[in-house]
């Protein structure tokens, strides 16, 4: 019988079948046996079997390039990339820990030469990248340590200041420095590198003479401190103002706002318990005066329910209040979500068992909102 025309096959043409028989050839010298009934095209994948049995796919372009026809099997290429990666290694003294070879984008144990344990990538390594990245680290804290040495020594001769340690170990560890008119003071680099004072006790800035300043102005104020030893220009300091009122002023402040708040009218004299019905989270504190500003400021934060407003309140209550319900809930094991006045709603029937209780919390004009 005889076949049509559109029944016979295609014409190929010469290139196209020397493609083929070239193929066909290569794949004889290394020994691997085509799977495919039909050509595919030079640059159409081709089922095959490797000389070790390993199936794969490849395409008769790549192979007559000169690229292998099984990932699988180690080619000359791979051998050449192992014996470069492990001469390159030697040559840095690193001790390579990993026998097996497993591509130029995997990553191998290794040993630097200051006996860090590491990990080393061939392709990494050719283009200058790879290394310990325990001494890449170590390099690193030290280039950085000499830059910071560098612009704080700079700092120094800029202010016209001595530095009295020989060594440098940071720049959040203070060291001694002498100032033009011979202070010796103890500041940090950092500081020194990014203020502008040189020195503190010429500036008026440092602890003795905040203390000077502070004394001179209780004095002016006819106030007592009651303080054996000074605490610094932060912290308070329990104080007896010259109206008999015991008080706890900030040196910092204390030029600024005085050192009684009584005597300025700011004494608070009333407590409160608010929360935030969408977040859970119940608010207490103190304030002065029939505190509706600070409850609007709350309210504007989320806070709208109050369940205790207790307003006119004797002198010292609410304060004193205010530390024994947070003592309370330090004893019960009650930690705040945020700041120090902020906690879960859950705290509330112990909180309001401590206020409703409370002593002299009950003046006339105190009131309770529904729980």
């Amino acid at each position: 019988m005889t076949e049509t025309p559109s029944e016979q096959a295609p014409r190929r043409s010469t290139h196209s079948l020397q493609a083929e028989a070239a193929f066909r050839a290569r794949l004889a010298d290394l020994g691997a046996t085509l799977l495919e009934t039909d050509w595919l095209g030079a640059n159409t994948k081709h089922r095959l079997r490797c000389v070790n049995g390993h199936e794969s796919s490849t395409r008769p372009g790549m192979v007559l390039y000169g690229k292998g026809v099984c990932r699988k099997c180690p080619g000359v290429g791979t051998h050449r990339a192992a014996a470069k990666f492990r001469k390159r290694l030697a040559e840095l003294g690193v001790t390579l820990l990993d026998n097996d070879w497993h591509g130029t984008k995997a990553y191998y144990q290794a040993i630097c030469p200051e006996g860090h344990e590491c990990t080393y990538c061939p392709d990494e390594l050719s283009r200058g990248r790879a290394g310990c990245s325990t001494c890449g680290m170590k390099r690193t804290v030290a280039a950085r340590m000499t830059k910071a040495e560098a612009k704080y020594h700079a700092k120094l001769a800029t202010l016209g200041v001595t530095l009295l340690d020989s060594e440098y170990l940071g720049g959040t560890v203070s060291r001694r420095t002498r100032c033009g008119n011979g202070h010796v003071t103890s500041r940090r680099p950092v500081d020194v590198v990014n203020g502008t004072l040189g020195c503190l006790v010429c500036a008026e800035c440092d602890s003795s003479t905040a203390e000077q300043a502070f004394r001179h102005r209780l004095a002016e104020l006819d106030a007592t401190l009651l303080e054996s030893e000074w605490l610094g220009s932060k912290r308070p300091h329990r104080v007896i103002c010259s109206a008999g009122h015991e008080c706890k002023p900030t040196p910092n402040n204390a030029s600024k706002y005085g050192i009684c708040l009584r005597c300025r009218g700011w004494d608070s004299n009333a407590f409160y318990v608010l929360t935030n019905e969408e977040t859970a989270v119940l608010k207490l504190g103190i304030t002065a005066g029939d505190g509706r500003r600070r409850l609007a400021s709350h309210a504007a934060a989320g806070f709208t329910t109050i369940h205790r407003f207790l307003t006119g309140l004797p002198e010292g209550v609410a304060p004193a209040l205010e530390r024994d319900v947070l003592a309370t809930l330090r004893l019960a094991g009650e930690c705040p979500v945020s700041g120090r006045e902020y906690f879960p709603d859950h705290v509330r029937a112990l909180v309001f068992d401590v206020v409703d209780n409370y002593p002299t919390s009950k003046p006339s004009d105190t009131w309770k909102a529904a729980a």
